[in-house]
């Protein structure tokens, strides 16, 4: 699909070519750059890269939608249409990313979640920053990695999520990504194909050197 017909946000390139989303080893010093951090912060950032989340998506997040015997993080999908085509209001809509078991671990110890989900805070946010702190956040962590860009962004944190995907050793399939990123249309989600085409391009090119 062109560029010039797909939305902005599902744009792997800028106009002018500048890459979108973060390659491998991006997202590797991206994690290592977050060990910085405060444990609270870096889990964030850690968040981000396993989940595949806007950071709008992170914010909010509540102890009650970390699973933890499923290993899972259920994510409330705020890009989603609010109404119908008929204009009545829709059920809000989520989704389960299965991540690590130690993101789980770590997010225990950090939050207690354990405890948490005993008491009256299990509907309380477990990042109570606001959007501008969490991008400053981001950034910060992305200056220290010595990623530069346009792709040093959440949305290039994203982005690598959904590259990392479907240029896995074995690919995940695009609509089960399509699920795991919160899309309405696993159209949406090919996207991410055009790196895999890319990727093969490189491989073949580099049998002639």
């Amino acid at each position: 699909m062109p560029n010039d017909l797909i939305s902005p946000e599902m744009r792997l390139f800028t106009p002018d070519g500048a890459r979108l989303y973060l390659t491998s080893e991006e997202r590797r010093r991206f994690l290592d750059a977050a060990s910085f951090e405060s444990p609270i912060d870096r889990l964030f950032c850690h968040l981000l890269h396993y989940v595949g989340c806007r950071p709008s998506e992170a914010l909010a997040l509540s102890a009650k939608q970390v699973m933890i015997d499923d290993t899972a993080i259920v994510i409330k999908s705020l890009k989603k249409h609010k109404t119908d085509k008929h204009g009545r209001l829709k059920q809000a809509q989520y989704r389960s990313v299965p991540v690590p078991p130690f993101l789980i671990e770590h997010l225990d110890l950090v939050f207690g979640l354990r405890g948490v989900s005993r008491n009256h805070d299990i509907d309380r946010v477990l990042w109570p920053m606001s959007r501008a702190t969490a991008y400053r956040l981001v950034k910060r962590v992305m200056d220290r990695a010595n990623i530069k860009g346009a792709q040093a962004t959440g949305k290039g944190l994203r982005h690598g999520f959904g590259v990392a995907l479907v240029t896995a050793a074995k690919p995940v399939p695009i609509h089960v990504i399509s699920k795991l990123m919160g899309h309405s249309d696993s159209k949406t989600t090919e996207i991410y194909l055009q790196v895999l085409n890319e990727e093969r391009h490189a491989l073949v090119m580099a049998a002639w050197e």
